[in-house]
């Protein structure tokens, strides 16, 4: 017996891959439901694992719950060290210091003068000005003055200095004599710190504006004197001790987050709700002494109320990746593995006899009380072009009986198709007869083997290889010839 299948060109499929692309196309819905579902189920994985599972206690079951001395030394520990890391986060994040570049750090010395002055007050007024610098009067003046320098006052404290020049020098002079005309004037400097020479400019001339408003007051109030500018220089330097003063606080609050996470992660879940109610009974004690109000949860949960929002909608996100990735994958498969025809290509590719072409069928309307003809909803001229190159193999081959046979069932529409193109080829002279389910319906072998010719009817998606082949062994087994095949899509 041979086993040859002369009806195929090859028993290889190739895969199409703009046809799977399309077809994933047509899929979009069930992409999308796929992707949001996968979305929602990530985004609470996410919320669940960064939020915690510790269900907050009422006050009943707070007092109900026991623990030992040493349950509670650590929970009292982990309270404090979140307390300092809270204060320490919040000066490393607020500090300018902390936000220079210690490489180029940008500082505009000021040298004043203080002239005109009598000798009994040359030591207060000198110490008025230093005073206000280095103890927070001027920084306070600068918050004060604008929206400008809107931070926190210790912030803008620690990046003003203040030094004397020569004022020993001055003292000491007027120590020695009495005689006024040779007393020396006393200097100092005055420093200013920015992130940048715009910052540096702007704080100097600020500066400036307020201690030329505070002689008034220090004239008034110790003694008449001029005090006068005499140079500013700009200067950018790389500052070493800056660059360790900076490791060394972001050192410390790395420390201090790894230990207190290691320290929660140990604690058991009673411990866990006494340790968030002590935490949020210290930051309302934080906010009773005039601290910024910041997240209940003190520690690592306070960086994580920031961060929160931003961690879960990654987690979306991978959700909608993964669900769209999941599902391409997986219809991939399913496509690639099935045994179906999958394309009006495939029959031109995959077998010997002739395909004539396909016709798209519209969507059967019905149940909406609107039967169209199915020729009608054939888009272009395919229809009227399958007929006549079924017509003119007929007439090639002399054929004036044909049967157009399918392997399985067909519905309303492919039915009202073929029923038409019969009609239209009988009007040829070729007598059509039409016939479905041909392999499992052993009362039209007889009408097959008259009729001596047949039309193969796929229908795309559905069809599979195996059907084909076991038709044209049928067929080629008891002498019935193919004329070739159409399909529906």
């Amino acid at each position: 017996m041979n086993d040859r299948k002369d009806w195929k060109r090859t028993d290889e499929t190739e895969i199409d891959l703009p046809v799977i692309l399309h077809m994933l196309c047509k899929q979009w819905k069930q992409v999308l439901a796929c992707a949001l579902v996968s979305a929602v189920l990530a985004g609470g994985y996410g919320y669940i694992k960064h939020t915690g599972s510790v269900r907050p206690l009422d006050g009943s079951e707070m007092e109900d719950i026991e623990l030992t001395e040493t349950e509670l030394q650590s929970i009292q520990s982990a309270v404090e060290l979140a307390a300092e890391m809270k204060g320490l986060r919040e000066y490393v994040d607020g500090s300018v210091l902390m936000q220079i570049d210690p490489y180029h750090k940008y500082k505009i010395c000021m040298l004043y003068s203080i002239e005109g002055a009598k000798r009994q007050d040359i030591h207060k007024i000198t110490e008025s000005y230093f005073n206000f610098i280095s103890n927070g009067g001027a920084a306070a003046a600068l918050k004060e003055s604008g929206g400008r320098w809107n931070m926190d006052e210790r912030y803008l404290a620690e990046i003003m200095q203040v030094y004397q020049g020569s004022v020993r020098y001055s003292y000491q002079m007027t120590a020695d004599t009495d005689d006024s005309s040779s007393m020396a004037e006393p200097v100092f400097y005055t420093e200013v710190t920015g992130t940048d020479k715009k910052m540096a400019e702007k704080m100097a001339a600020d500066l400036q504006n307020i201690l030329t408003e505070y002689h008034k007051k220090v004239k008034k109030r110790v003694g008449s004197h001029t005090l006068k500018m005499l140079s500013a220089e700009m200067k950018i330097q790389a500052d070493s001790s800056l660059q360790a003063q900076q490791r060394e606080r972001r050192a410390q609050l790395k420390a201090d987050t790894d230990s207190l996470k290691v320290m929660t992660d140990a604690f058991s879940d009673k411990q866990m709700a006494v340790y968030k109610k002590e935490a949020e009974l210290e930051e309302e004690r934080s906010e009773s002494n005039g601290k910024d109000k910041t997240d209940p949860a003190a520690g690592q949960e306070d960086t994580e109320s920031y961060e929160r929002p931003g961690i879960i909608m990654k987690y979306i996100l991978c959700g909608l990746a993964g669900g769209i990735f999941v599902y391409c994958g997986i219809y991939a498969c399913w496509y690639l593995f099935r045994d179906t025809v999958k394309s009006e290509e495939e029959m031109k590719d995959f077998y010997l006899f002739p395909y004539y072409g396909g016709i798209a069928l519209g969507k059967e309307e019905a149940a909406k009380g609107r039967k169209q003809h199915a020729m009608q909803k054939d888009s272009g001229q395919s229809g009227v072009q399958l007929l006549n190159r079924i017509r003119l193999a007929c007439k090639k081959q002399g054929i004036v009986k044909l049967c157009a046979v399918s392997a399985h069932s067909l519905n309303v529409q492919e039915k009202e198709c073929l029923q038409q193109m019969a009609e239209q080829l009988q009007a040829w002279g070729i007598q059509t007869l039409i016939a479905e389910n041909a392999s499992g319906d052993t009362a039209l072998w007889d009408t097959l083997a008259e009729t001596g010719n047949v039309l193969l009817v796929c229908r795309i998606g559905t069809t599979t290889h195996r059907m084909i082949d076991d038709e044209m062994s049928f067929y080629q087994e008891n002498g019935i010839a193919v004329i070739g095949a159409m399909a529906f899509a």
